[in-house]
């Protein structure tokens, strides 16, 4: 059978030089594929590749068609009154009709509600032409049975079921945060080496000195170059020793973490008794029309899922809750202390502060090796666990800020999150369902994802639509 697309030795790089993929060969006919990954791996910049708007360093990429790409990015447009889910679902159906032999979609189900997401789903099972998607959302990736996986080691592919795939990207991802550690050791062991030899350094120049005291050059000349070379070099000294023993410090604080299995409830809060409700409503207007005398809601420990359509209101209503909006009608009684939320894609945790830094500040009196036991426990990768939460991918962020808001003192009660899977990989995603099954306090989460409301657990749902 002919090709639809044919890579060749190829090579992909960032915009700023860094290669994401090098010698990659491809070869695609009529397959379904789903493409997954970590995010920032690249599977987006593949995807520019594979359509023709993006070049490569070198190698060839042949097509016998036109591929169909639908991006992740929506086209801004300050005219359209639609939502980004009927915006989204208009570019899929342009996609559905428009006889490509090969489409590329990337994050399709990214802002689709439940009846949006089932329409996708229904036409792609009886897609004629190649297939090839990337995508987190596991409702989706349940109808494929191959898989490219991509990493930073490259890209490669896989067959077998979703729980197949679940358990080899939870095996990389063990093995991606071992590399980490041991590459981490392998730089503090050079870093003591380069210690090592700025102080050969400074011997030598000591005994320069000497040689000068010898040639007979005035005292008071090499007083003062003495005097300079102590204030600079111990100033330095002490920068390198400190970054030295940070890093020490951290390698072996990570290396210890990675052998022990902590059970998730020692990273999650223990709550006071009940003294009150955090979060009281009366009578909030919300949603089509389907409580016309508004919802009342008393959150104390009570789990509450907010669903429905795209522009149902779920977002609205949780602003409400924060204080963030006023409402239409009725009234909001909060108790701010014992309230903590994470809006979607953690746009309200947009800092330039680290994870660790962070916990830090919440907990002094917390070890290195506590703090990486907890990441580890989260499974959140240890090497993002050092960048500022702003550099981070949403998913990413959302996952950090979890673990901040666990941490909060004084305890977080209740905690608001509005659509928390948004643009997070599997492993993130199993994660997040495993915490928030542990945790103890109240919950509000506005989701389209029927699938994580249910496995996560919740005492009412509260149906917008």
């Amino acid at each position: 059978m002919t090709a639809l697309l044919e890579l060749r030795d190829v090579m992909i790089a960032t915009a700023g030089g860094r290669p994401l993929f090098d010698g990659l060969n491809l070869r695609l006919e009529r397959e379904r594929v789903a493409l997954v990954g970590r995010n920032g791996v690249g599977k987006s910049t593949l995807l520019g590749v594979l359509a023709g708007s993006l070049d490569v360093r070198h190698g060839s990429v042949r097509t016998s068609s036109e591929p169909h790409l639908v991006p992740q990015a929506l086209p801004r447009d300050a005219s359209t009154a639609q939502s980004h889910g009927e915006q989204r679902r208009q570019l899929l159906a342009q996609a559905h009709a428009s006889g490509a032999e090969l489409l590329l979609l990337d994050e399709p189900s990214e802002d689709l509600d439940e009846a949006g997401v089932t329409w996708l789903r229904g036409w792609l099972k009886t897609w004629p032409g190649g297939l090839v998607v990337a995508s987190h959302d596991r409702r989706l990736l349940a109808d494929f049975r191959h898989f490219f996986i991509v990493s930073e080691a490259g890209c490669r592919y896989f067959a077998g079921t979703l729980g197949e795939l679940d358990a080899e990207v939870e095996r990389e991802h063990q093995t991606a945060e071992e590399r980490y550690v041991k590459n981490l050791h392998r730089f503090a062991e050079r870093a003591e080496q380069s210690e090592l030899s700025a102080r050969r350094k400074a011997r030598k120049k000591r005994y320069g000195r000497c040689a000068e005291l010898d040639r007979g050059t005035p005292r008071i000349r090499l007083n003062q170059k003495r005097s300079d070379a102590q204030v600079s070099h111990g100033r330095l000294a002490k920068l390198r020793e400190a970054r030295l023993d940070a890093l020490r410090r951290w390698s072996l604080s990570t290396r210890r973490a990675l052998g022990v299995r902590l059970a998730l409830e020692l990273a999650v809060p223990s709550l006071p008794q009940v003294t009150g409700d955090a979060l009281v409503l009366r009578g909030v207007p919300a949603g089509s029309g389907r409580y016309p005398s508004g919802i009342s809601l008393e959150l104390a420990r009570q789990r509450v899922a907010l669903v429905g359509p795209n522009g149902a209101g779920k977002t609205t209503l949780v602003e409400v809750m924060l204080g963030h909006r006023a409402p239409g009608a009725g009234s909001v009684l909060r108790d701010s202390r014992k309230l903590g939320s994470i809006r979607q894609g953690a746009a309200d945790w947009m800092l330039d502060d680290s994870l660790l830094a962070r916990l830090g500040e919440q907990e002094p009196t917390a070890t290195e090796q506590q703090l990486a036991e907890r990441l580890v426990a989260h499974k959140f990768p240890l090497a993002l666990a050092e960048r500022p939460l702003c550099s981070l991918s949403p998913g990413e962020r959302t996952r950090a800020a979890l673990i901040c808001l666990f941490s909060r003192v004084p305890a977080v009660e209740v905690l608001l999150l509005d659509e928390p899977t948004y643009s997070l990989d599997l492993v993130g995603q199993r994660a997040l369902v495993a915490a928030l099954c542990a945790w103890p306090g109240g919950l509000v989460v506005a989701s389209h994802d029927r699938s994580f409301i249910d496995a996560i657990g919740v005492d009412r749902v509260i149906d917008l639509g």
